[in-house]
């Protein structure tokens, strides 16, 4: 069966008819084009090529270089011909330079490598990609191999960043799905999916996919296995503050983890921390100087379930400013909004005692609620801004504190790497927006 397609080149656009045939040599389905013409952007209309004009053949190649020249660098396609053999490699890295290129559903791969300039390329067919795709899921200790030469291939490596997602699904045949605490908040069993980068290279070593009831604390020390068994011994955790509990760090501690682990502002120990140090952490004995970017730090020793920490404090003045512009908006939106309104329960007409208007605001501004003192009457409602509430909120923006229990870090070096972290974040939102929703 015949259909036509349009290629894009520069300004110009070019149909060709295409046919698919049954290739008896290479056993698979592949296409063959003919060229009908150049489309007249203003018209519609098709230019034929004049009579003794070669066609015109061409495809697309930059695109393709780009990627082949990076993995080549990075050593990816050696790691992959290692563990899967130079074959079923081959078919891997275009599947990957195809999803880095388009972000489509894979079924549509055949149509892009025949208009792509990928040397000995597999043209696979959706079936054949499912095909592929089965059997690397089977192939447990090849995955292992990879893994092994790909951390091999990096050479020393002193800081690894790790983080986890949850995972929910409705489906019944997946063994890993449990329930247990949900970061999305969904009702629903999950699996963790837990993914380690180089804090130096920046590039994804490994994953490992756990049970949805493991907590975060065995889920760090079951990756610490895995990273001794490739052979690695000294290097420094980075993680997400959602890590962070005195359990977790005692944990880490007795288990020899370094780590590098933001402390969450709310609480006690945090605002302890930022009242003691207000006066030396604005001081310009304390400022320093990163990425074209003025910040103030102080390092302070403190203990938390016992195990002695250093903890790094961080002021960002333009960023603390943003914050609180963004602040005094949101509060303005809120009065604005509340401010000549009825709040009433449907259809009724009884008036509430301040729940509809505490939804308008939490609408508008996660734990908005706690911000103002309510007051409803006659269906109408009055705000007035908690000054203590507001005060503290606003004390902490722009400030950070990180705490390390190892020692002869520098507050660049610590701050560096935990932005760093940020990858890990990006690889999540591909993993979900890509991967999950095809």
């Amino acid at each position: 069966m015949a259909f036509t397609i349009e290629q894009k080149i520069g300004k110009h656009v070019y149909l060709y008819e295409v046919e698919s045939y049954w290739d008896s040599q290479k056993k698979q389905a592949r296409q063959r084009r003919k060229y009908i013409g150049k489309k007249d952007l203003r018209t519609g209309e098709v230019l034929k090529p004049r009579k003794g004009m070669r066609p015109l053949l061409s495809r697309s190649f930059g695109h393709v270089y780009l990627l082949k020249k990076i993995a080549e660098r990075i050593g990816l396609l050696k790691a992959l011909e290692f563990a899967f053999g130079e074959e079923m490699a081959k078919d891997i890295i275009s599947l990957v330079f195809y999803e880095i290129s388009e972000a489509r559903p894979l079924y549509l791969f055949k149509l892009w490598a025949e208009d792509s300039y990928l040397e000995d390329c597999n043209s696979l067919s959706s079936q054949q990609i499912s095909n592929l795709l089965e059997k690397i899921g089977s192939m447990e200790e090849e995955r292992e191999r990879f893994f092994w030469k790909w951390i091999k291939m990096q050479g020393e490596i002193k800081a690894i960043i790790f983080d986890i997602t949850s995972i929910s699904s409705y489906s019944k045949f997946i063994e890993s799905l449990e329930w247990g605490y949900n970061r999305d908040g969904e009702n629903l069993p999950q699996i963790n999916f837990g993914i380690i980068v180089g804090g130096d290279s920046e590039l994804p070593l490994s994953y490992r996919i756990y049970p949805g009831s493991i907590p975060d604390v065995s889920t760090l020390k079951n990756i610490l296995n895995h990273l001794k068994s490739f052979g690695l011994k000294e290097y420094l955790f980075v993680l997400d503050r959602g890590f962070y509990s005195e359990t977790n760090i005692a944990e880490m501690d007795r288990e020899g983890i370094g780590f590098i682990l933001p402390m969450p502002l709310g609480r006690k120990i945090a605002g302890a921390l930022i009242s003691k140090n207000k006066k030396a952490l604005s001081s310009p004995l304390s400022g320093f100087y990163l990425q074209k970017h003025a910040l103030f730090h102080v390092k302070r020793g403190v203990k938390v379930s016992g195990i002695s920490v250093q903890a790094h404090l961080y002021l960002d003045e333009k960023r603390r400013a943003e914050e609180i512009e963004g602040l005094m908006r949101k509060l303005v939106e809120i009065e604005d909004g509340v401010r000549g309104r009825r709040f009433l329960r449907g259809g009724d007409q009884r008036f509430l005692r301040g729940e509809e208007v505490e939804r308008f605001i939490e609408e508008r501004i996660k734990g908005g609620k706690k911000l103002f003192s309510i007051r409803v009457r006659d269906g109408k409602a009055k705000l007035v801004r908690k000054e203590k509430v507001l005060s503290r909120l606003m004390e902490r923006m722009g400030k950070m504190i990180i705490i390390t229990n190892r020692e002869g870090l520098g507050r660049e070096e610590i701050l560096l790497l935990y932005r760093r972290k940020d990858r890990i974040e990006k690889l999540f939102d591909v993993m979900r927006t890509r991967v999950l929703n095809f």
